[in-house]
């Protein structure tokens, strides 16, 4: 058993949100908290990944990561940064241009206008991050967060993947597949309520539904919006 999916219990004193792909626009999040009366004493924001890159203030990231109402899985944009940070480790730096290149031109160029020990903590951050959450909503409603896409399109199996299958295959599907949204897969994830995901923007701009997944990427770096809905 991995622990590749962190687990949080009921909020019995506030309320759950759920956002996605905020790609650095934070000034987006703010407004939507305000719009939500959200509580930072009590409220949780459950987030599909992707905080970072593309969007203006991606270097405000350390501001809100370890804040305790801010839960964070990895999204492949959290990724880009561990494999770039992990390649330069290794010493070689033929090998880490790669990984230079997929974090550069996918929006990162921030990430190198800061200084190497703010890399460093962002990469501890980010390091800390689970791939996926399951929580149980107020109603008591089974719910798992993804960044991309359920491996094996079944929670239970996802959840017993050893670290060998994970580095093979299911981390991939969990941070980088679209197939299900392409090709509009109405089968429901089996073995958990509802999931909630981000990574492929939607085409109408609005969140969409297919069988009991949420497509919660609205595109906040080129339409200027971010999508924010309550657990229930």
């Amino acid at each position: 058993m991995t622990n590749h999916i962190k687990h949080h219990p009921k909020n019995l004193n506030g309320r759950d949100f759920f956002t996605t792909d905020i790609h650095g626009h934070f000034d987006l999040l703010h407004e939507q908290m305000r719009l939500h009366a959200f509580d930072t004493s009590k409220d949780r924001l459950f987030i599909g990944g992707d905080n970072c890159d593309r969007g203006p203030n991606s270097n405000w990231i350390l501001d809100y990561i370890y804040e305790p109402w801010f839960i964070s899985v990895r999204g492949n944009h959290e990724e880009m940064v561990l494999a770039y940070i992990e390649a330069l480790a290794a010493g070689d730096e033929r090998d880490a241009r790669q990984p230079f290149e997929m974090l550069y031109f996918n929006g990162g160029q921030w990430f190198f206008d800061i200084t190497e020990k703010k890399q460093l903590e962002i990469y501890q951050a980010f390091k800390e991050l689970p791939l996926a959450i399951e929580l149980e909503s107020r109603s008591g409603v089974k719910v798992g967060i993804v960044h991309a896409e359920v491996p094996y399109n079944d929670w239970e199996i996802f959840k017993k993947t050893t670290n060998a299958e994970l580095v093979w295959n299911a981390q991939a599907v969990a941070q980088w597949a679209r197939s299900k949204y392409d090709r509009t897969n109405t089968d429901n994830v089996k073995n958990i309520d509802v999931v909630y995901v981000g990574h492929t923007p939607t085409q109408s701009g609005n969140v969409e539904s297919l069988g009991n997944v949420r497509y919660s990427d609205v595109g906040s770096f080129f339409r200027n919006k971010l999508s924010f809905q309550e657990i229930i």
